[in-house]
């Protein structure tokens, strides 16, 4: 099954990520200069390489 992925910009520092019928915000929490909206880069960057 192959899946599109679209990463844009939704303001500030936060990305919306969508993988088919799937959508993440990604963020950084405020100590980074971002709201915490979501987990950060370098957080989904570890859980892929941990899946």
């Amino acid at each position: 099954m192959k899946f599109d992925t679209l990463i844009r910009s939704i303001g500030g520092l936060q990305q919306e990520i969508v993988m088919g019928p799937h959508r993440m915000v990604a963020d950084e929490p405020p100590e980074n200069g971002g709201q915490d909206a979501g987990p950060s880069p370098f957080s989904l960057l570890t859980a892929a390489l941990g899946a």
